[in-house]
């Protein structure tokens, strides 16, 4: 147990440090930003929702921010609290699977933290759809939904993975593009749930778009 923790430390350190130097390469271009501000100053609680796939880059470009990020209770989930910790985040991990103890968990997290950063198809999938639990714990407590999305001129995708990971590559151009909050009414039933649930991915797949020609500058 003491190897794995050490392993895990080691694992992520290592990946966040590479990600810090791969990001000091890269053109960065920010879309609706003030989005984000405004509902991080003002102190109402929001859930920064984006993909799994498209994590990644998110956590080297708004370093500085003081958010919570859920992953997994697992090992690949101990690895992403890890990289983390080093960018300056709070980090929760919860269960795998959805069912109410993964719910609980992430019930707990929301009563303590004012910002949330999740990846609502994660962490298993299927690949972008929202999960109903995000939304049944933002009307639950009172969470807007702050969707965002990330495109990149040249990047790595894992083809193989059921996410698809992106990985953008060094020197290349990438955006990070917000989208409105959402606000989520308390007490919904199950068919606003999925009515709801059906917007939000609507919206990211909006901001999936518009990243990327922002990064490929065919923008407006």
């Amino acid at each position: 147990m003491v190897k794995r923790g050490v392993s895990i430390k080691l694992k992520g350190f290592s990946f966040a440090w590479l990600l810090r130097l791969q990001h000091r390469t890269w053109r960065l271009c920010f879309q609706n930003r003030e989005y984000l501000d405004r509902l991080y100053s003002s102190g109402n609680p929001f859930l920064l929702c984006f993909w799994h796939g498209k994590y990644v880059p998110i956590f080297p470009m708004l370093e500085g921010y003081h958010v919570c990020v859920v992953s997994s209770l697992s090992v690949r989930g101990s690895i992403i609290a890890e990289i983390c910790k080093n960018f300056g985040y709070q980090s929760a991990q919860i269960p795998e699977r959805s069912n109410d103890g993964a719910l609980i968990a992430f019930m707990e997290v929301l009563s303590e933290a004012r910002a949330v950063g999740t990846a609502v198809d994660g962490p298993l999938g299927p690949r972008h759809k929202v999960k109903s639990g995000v939304i049944r714990v933002a009307s639950a407590f009172g969470f807007n939904l702050l969707p965002v999305s990330v495109g990149s001129h040249r990047k790595i995708v894992s083809y193989k993975r059921w996410d698809r990971m992106e990985l953008p590559l060094p020197f290349t151009r990438v955006c990070l593009v917000f989208g409105k909050a959402i606000k989520v009414p308390p007490d919904l039933r199950n068919g606003q749930i999925r009515q709801l649930a059906g917007h939000l991915a609507e919206a990211m797949t909006e901001l999936d778009d518009e990243a990327q020609k922002l990064a490929l500058g065919k923008s407006g």
